[in-house]
């Protein structure tokens, strides 16, 4: 009794992770460290942006870009990245949330999401430069968009679960993420929205002009996606009603014995 007891006892709640293996978390790390750490190799990335490398200038996501032709960057731009911090931040969090979209998701679903996810914020990033001339023009890199949707369509998934090591719940990181991060958008103080734009002067003033050279709304677009998007990849659920049905057929087909 004792011994069953102590299996049905309720287990500490904690974050389910995979090993570092032959899966797609570990592999997917791998191949964003190993192509800055081969960019860093050639001659690195910390270039003024009137003299990026070409490689960059066709890579990069930006509107200018794009009307140039240079379409295969919505695709390929969460692949590179600015330094060692953006990259490992991204690379920890793609590790974490396909970890945690693998119990549910197989590894090409998780690729499909974070490619809908990437691509849908790389529009809205080079839209809103392209309908707001006061906005920044510099290109974009990073995996932040795939990362960040998928990040939130995990708070989809795990409403009630605690995320990472922080003390709330998925459901409230989550909305609490688009709001901060659309919020941050509209302080940009070149897009002079009253009272939000001075907002976004004083806090210039406090954290630094790098706070606004964080593309906000490619992180809220893709934030949007993932929360939107991921209940279409999810397997379907038998209902009640189809498993009531399967049984009826089941017991309407047995033939009476005698």
């Amino acid at each position: 009794v004792k011994r069953i007891l102590e299996e049905i006892k309720p287990q500490k709640r904690g974050v389910m992770l995979v090993r570092p293996g032959v899966n797609l978390p570990t592999l997917g790390c791998l191949l964003l460290l190993a192509i800055h750490a081969g960019i860093t190799l050639t001659g690195g990335t910390h270039l003024p942006s009137e003299s990026l490398r070409p490689l960059y200038e066709t890579i990069a996501l930006s509107w200018s870009g794009i009307k140039e032709g240079k379409v295969s960057a919505l695709l390929i731009h969460g692949l590179f990245h600015g330094d060692w911090l953006h990259v490992a931040t991204n690379a920890f969090l793609f590790f974490y949330t396909t970890a945690r979209l693998g119990h549910v998701l197989r590894p090409a679903k998780i690729l499909v999401l974070f490619t809908i996810c990437s691509v849908g914020a790389g529009l809205a990033y080079v839209l809103s430069q392209a309908i707001i001339p006061t906005l920044s023009s510099d290109p974009l890199v990073g995996a932040s968009g795939g990362v960040m949707g998928m990040f939130l369509a995990q708070t989809v998934i795990y409403p009630d679960s605690r995320m990472l090591f922080l003390p709330a719940s998925g459901r409230n990181i989550g909305r609490g993420f688009l709001v901060a991060s659309l919020l941050l958008f509209l302080m940009t103080p070149s897009l002079g929205i009253p009272m939000f734009s001075d907002l976004g002067r004083w806090m210039v003033e406090g954290f630094g002009e790098r706070l606004f050279k964080i593309g906000h709304l490619y992180h809220f677009a893709a934030g949007l996606m993932g929360v939107t998007t991921i209940g279409y990849l999810l397997p379907r659920l038998v209902t009640l009603e189809e498993l009531q049905s399967e049984r009826m057929k089941r017991e309407h087909g047995l033939t009476p014995t005698r």
